[in-house]
């Protein structure tokens, strides 16, 4: 970038959104170490959210069931905060002023793909939660649920949109290389 007035005012901006970003993924991040254990460790609340909605009539809220969906939540947790690292280190890149690199772009892809895995995550630990809660059922109340909503469509088509601009970035980053070699 060069140093005119508009492009230094324009790169304040851009570190000033990198540092929100990054301060929101880390308070994001506390929220996803956090919640999911004191989610699982009131069984209120868990019995509340499993029949209102996942539609839950018949669970078992003991210890064991509400540990194994702990278990099961972590997966989504632990792709969650994957992607929010990436997106960390992706606000990183764009503060420091590497608008067009390969390390930002590699960001931005891994970012991408961490919202395509986290689409596979989300249903993924919500299955093993139900079946958690229901195992201990009797025969025929035992239940298996596998299902996506509009914020798991949205979420892939997140990952679809940055992962294309992944591409676009490695090739803005590659020009951007071979422009200065000339200088």
């Amino acid at each position: 970038m060069k140093n005119t007035p508009q492009a230094l005012d324009a790169q304040r901006r851009i570190a000033r959104l990198a540092r929100w970003v990054r301060l929101i993924c880390a308070l994001l991040g506390l929220l996803m170490l956090g919640v999911p254990a004191l989610f699982w460790a009131q069984p209120g609340w868990v019995e509340s959210v499993a029949r209102s909605e996942w539609g839950l009539s018949a669970l078992q809220l003991d210890g064991l069931a509400r540990l194994g969906g702990l278990a099961a939540s972590l997966l989504s947790s632990a792709v969650a905060l994957w992607a929010l690292w990436q997106v960390w280190q992706l606000f990183g890149c764009l503060g420091r002023g590497e608008l067009f690199s390969q390390r930002t772009a590699q960001y931005l892809q891994k970012s991408g793909a961490a919202l395509l895995l986290l689409v596979l995550a989300l249903p993924l630990s919500r299955t093993l939660a139900v079946l958690a809660l229901t195992l201990g059922n009797p025969a025929g109340k035992r239940m298996l649920v596998l299902n996506l909503d509009f914020n798991q469509l949205a979420c892939l088509l997140a990952g679809l949109v940055l992962l294309a601009l992944a591409r676009v970035m490695h090739e803005a980053a590659r020009v951007a290389d071979e422009n200065a070699s000339f200088v």
